[in-house]
């Protein structure tokens, strides 16, 4: 079966509006823009930025590596995986007949942390989703029709073009100004990321020449135009360039080689680069320390507790994102009102260490005089370790001080059977 098989395509046609015109020509170009520092900024550039890269990086294994599951909770009722649902299996098994929930998320995840635009085909038959299927995002323009209702024009690698409504797309959009398109990340970093690239390219030159900026070699007579060249072409031969770096220099003629310190405008280069870094870590919304910066280890001090708002302003967001894209448009009406919602299971994020979570299930077990409030084959799934047998860990433990008491004034269990009475002395 083809990508789009079950959709009609036409031929493209009409006009474009100015900010059409820009992104079709940033398409033909290879989807780059022209930044003032000169180098042209596009998804390929961009990501040859490595704190750009590092940031995506980042957002994308927060996305991707976490499990995605469909619930059922109805109204009064306790949750449950929902197995037999289809919805279940697209997004816990196989979306689609080349990739794995992993591989498409993460697809998903770099389109949307670098167009903050994430586009998939929902193919169904006979009503019932069968794949999910990636769209490269530049192939993908969200339209308004003049009632204000939503389509997607896509465009088929021939270049032809398909009206596809909003139950026939997947789209998952981060910053929006319209509601409907999300805003170009690397568009809107275009500057930063173009200062970035020329920033680099000069570093780069200055090591491609590297006697340039070592120092200077003086003699104390006059040389004539052909011994200068003599000099010249001795240095750079012997001395320019990585190969050479470190090497003794020998002259002759009483000439003496005066190495050049670091000056201001070397610093002020470093320091141009560095304020690169954090300006792109700025606008992708990704502390520096997440992706190493800066390396000191005095400024790692607080790290953990930089992590964790890591996780609660860049991570969390994504995963919310995600989320309310797949109930909305993978799930109909009538199966969110019967309990229907996905989740990703941030709950993978606790097991930083042994220690935390031997804590963190010790406190869920309960003991003593404190209740519990999981199960003990609760906890041992999260390790995913078998249930115990005979239903050994189906109870929640509760204090015999601490638990309710019925009508008759026996305590009750915390799954409300009656707890056991000690005999009688």
């Amino acid at each position: 079966m083809s990508l789009f098989g079950s959709i009609e395509f036409k031929s493209a046609g009409g006009g474009l509006t100015w900010g059409e015109i820009n992104d079709l020509w940033a398409t033909v170009l290879g989807g780059a823009y022209q930044s003032k520092s000169g180098p042209p900024v596009g998804w390929r550039t961009a990501l040859r930025v490595t704190a750009f890269l590092a940031c995506t990086r980042r957002i994308v294994e927060a996305v991707s590596t976490v499990p995605t599951k469909l619930f059922l909770k109805p109204q009064g009722g306790s949750r449950t995986e929902a197995y037999d649902h289809a919805v279940y299996e697209l997004l816990d098994s196989e979306p689609n007949e080349w990739q794995d929930p992993l591989q498409f998320k993460e697809t998903l995840a770099i389109h949307c942390a670098v167009t903050n635009n994430a586009y998939a085909f929902i193919n169904r038959v006979r009503g019932k989703i069968v794949e999910l299927i990636p769209i490269i995002p530049t192939h993908v323009q969200p339209k308004w029709r003049p009632d204000r209702t939503p389509y997607y024009l896509v465009t088929a690698p021939d270049g032809s073009q398909a009206e596809l409504t909003p139950s026939e797309i997947l789209h998952i959009r981060g910053l929006s100004w319209d509601g409907l398109k999300g805003l170009d990340a690397v568009q809107l970093l275009q500057e930063p990321l173009g200062l970035a690239l020329a920033t680099e390219q000069t570093h780069a030159m200055l090591h491609a020449h590297g006697a340039r900026p070592s120092g200077i070699i003086s003699v104390d007579k006059n040389l004539d135009e052909k011994e200068l060249i003599r000099l010249a072409a001795w240095v750079k031969k012997h001395y320019a360039g990585l190969d050479n770096v470190s090497r003794v220099m020998i002259l002759d003629n009483d000439a003496k080689f005066t190495p050049f310190d670091m000056k201001g405008v070397d610093s002020q280069h470093i320091a141009l680069r560095n304020h690169e870094i954090e300006s792109i870590c700025h606008g992708m919304g990704v502390l520096p320390i997440v992706i190493g910066y800066p390396a000191e280890m005095a400024a790692r001090a607080a790290a953990e507790t930089l992590v964790a708002l890591h996780l609660v302003h860049t991570v969390r967001p994504w995963h919310r994102r995600f989320e309310q894209a797949f109930n909305r448009q993978l799930l109909s009406r009538a199966e969110r009102k019967e309990g229907y919602y996905t989740k990703f299971m941030d709950g993978e994020f606790l097991r930083a260490t042994a220690k935390d979570r031997a804590a963190y299930n010790k406190d869920a077990l309960g003991g003593g005089a404190s209740p519990g409030w999981a199960m003990v084959d609760e906890v041992r799934g999260w390790d995913e370790l078998p249930e115990l047998p005979n239903g050994a860990g189906k109870h929640i433990y509760a204090p015999l001080n601490a638990g309710p008491i019925g009508d008759d004034g026996v305590p009750k269990s915390a799954l409300g059977a009656a707890a056991p009475v000690p005999p009688k002395s």
